[in-house]
């Protein structure tokens, strides 16, 4: 019975390792962080992780926006900006 709970466990540790992305995951197993970049991407403007849990992608689209894209450690409330330019017309 001990061995099954054991077993169990690992299984679970293993699957929680593998779906998080957090740099202390990749830290404790020597592997390389990887996060898709958005269909979108173009270029990158920057990239910061200075929010605890959470990785913020600022880029420019294909189509020449300015994007945000806010990825978690556990892949979940992710969160995408887009900074718009109004046009505003001057009645005199």
């Amino acid at each position: 019975m001990k061995n099954i709970i054991l077993f169990l466990f690992l299984i679970v540790l293993v699957i929680m390792l593998n779906g998080c992305q957090s740099r202390a995951v990749s830290r404790w197993t020597g592997t390389a962080l990887k996060l898709k970049l958005p269909a979108d991407f173009e270029k990158p403007i920057s990239f910061t992780s200075g929010r605890k849990n959470e990785k913020d992608l600022f880029y420019w689209s294909n189509d020449g926006q300015m994007k945000v894209k806010t990825y978690t450690d556990w892949g979940l409330l992710e969160s995408e900006i887009i900074f718009i330019k109004e046009h505003r017309e001057l009645n005199d």
